[in-house]
């Protein structure tokens, strides 16, 4: 059974032509921006019987099935790799575009999760028990596999900062998360190690998955502070520690080499002196001149208000160009942004127009207002009739 099995499953050259059918398909989408056209490039992808193999053999413990089958489906996931990776190169010249299908496919979901236990179930369930060939878990798990793959060669060819190593940590996820449930129905249909040897090969494979998934600095709890927003893009707007020069007024008058020889003809806005020094300085008296009380126009500017995005679901929110309108942009939680003081209400949903820094370029958009957090306090600073000056 074990050499049937092994036979049905080993990887051929179908595996490496349909994954560059796949990834051509891919990496049109994601330049297209294109939900449809991403879903037809995993329905073009092969038929995974090469990670049931794998699967298969780690379980038996066969090292040299598991390394053949391993190597084969890393070739195709970097053929799908590097066809990404020039997809984005070729979508360089026509930035900013619009890219939320890069960005979704580089974010952990936890839809996701659930949906690549149940392929994997039912591939392995499918494969093992019966002759059928299992398309439709292999196309899900085609989709849930070769996305983050091609958005992370696409995010690398564009120069998505803020995709790289997002979408890495999603493959690897999502890889050892089906391997997981793949080992574990397996197991359930009492397949076991040929020998107590083969058994060190098994307890390895399974030991790296559990470190891999559940590990304090695994890759699982990084993609979940990424999917949360705990580490924010590098190019995400920040809130400045100072305020900008034209928000400070001086108040100090000027000095002067010598006063005036008549006050009252001094033209308007220009400070007295302060202090005068005679000619006969060695021995002279230091003379004190009447002094001139300043009248300083102070201009007051609005403060900026900044606000983060903190969405209780998805790990993030979408920028639109209007009021549930055109998508323009995927913002992740812990992104600081620009509140520009309009609000609309749409269906009893109110909207907010922020800016924000995207690709390392200033977008204007819409969003819903209960996902932002006030980041900086509002100051509603007054100017008084009369000003003190500084003595």
């Amino acid at each position: 059974m074990l050499a049937e099995l092994a036979r049905r499953a080993y990887p051929s050259y179908e595996l490496y032509l349909y994954a560059l059918v796949s990834g051509v398909i891919l990496g049109v989408g994601f330049f297209v921006d294109s939900p449809a056209v991403i879903l037809f490039g995993a329905l073009s992808a092969p038929l995974l019987t090469a990670w049931v193999g794998m699967t298969l053999a780690s379980i038996t413990g066969a090292a040299r099935f598991f390394a053949q089958t391993l190597a084969a489906l890393f070739v195709s996931f970097i053929i799908v790799f590097l066809i990404g990776l020039i997809a984005g190169f070729a979508s360089t010249p026509f930035q900013p575009v619009t890219l939320n299908q890069v960005y979704i496919h580089s974010r952990l979901w936890l839809p996701d999760l659930i949906v690549i236990a149940l392929s994997a179930i039912l591939m392995v369930v499918t494969f093992v028990r019966t002759e059928t060939r299992p398309y439709l878990p292999s196309a899900m798990l085609a989709y849930e596999f070769y996305l983050p793959v091609s958005a992370l060669g696409f995010g690398i060819g564009a120069g998505l900062l803020d995709v790289f190593p997002q979408a890495a940590f999603i493959f690897l996820i999502h890889f050892a998360w089906a391997t997981f449930f793949g080992l574990i129905t397996l197991a359930f249909l009492r397949f076991r190690p040929l020998t107590a040897a083969r058994s060190i090969l098994t307890i390895a494979i399974f030991i790296a998955i559990l470190a891999a998934l559940f590990g304090p600095t695994g890759f699982a709890n990084q993609a979940w502070n990424f999917a949360l927003g705990d580490s924010a893009p590098a190019q995400a707007a920040s809130v400045p520690a100072t305020p900008p020069p034209s928000q400070t007024a001086d108040l100090s008058p000027a000095l002067t080499d010598t006063p005036s020889p008549n006050p009252s003809s001094r033209p308007s806005g220009t400070a007295a002196p302060t202090l005068a020094v005679s000619p006969t300085l060695l021995g002279g008296d230091v003379v004190f001149p009447d002094t001139e009380t300043p009248t300083p126009t102070v201009t007051i500017e609005p403060t900026p208000i900044f606000a983060k995005i903190s969405s209780i679901e998805g790990g993030g929110a979408y920028m639109r160009k209007t009021p549930g309108g055109e998508f323009l942009a995927t913002l992740d939680n812990g992104v600081i942004v620009e509140v520009l003081g309009e609000t609309q209400e749409l269906r009893g949903v109110t909207w907010v127009k922020i800016a924000a820094i995207k690709n390392g370029i200033r977008m204007e958009g819409w969003i819903i207002q209960l996902v932002l957090v006030t980041a900086t306090p509002v100051v509603n600073w007054q100017p008084t009739a009369t000003t003190t000056p500084l003595p």
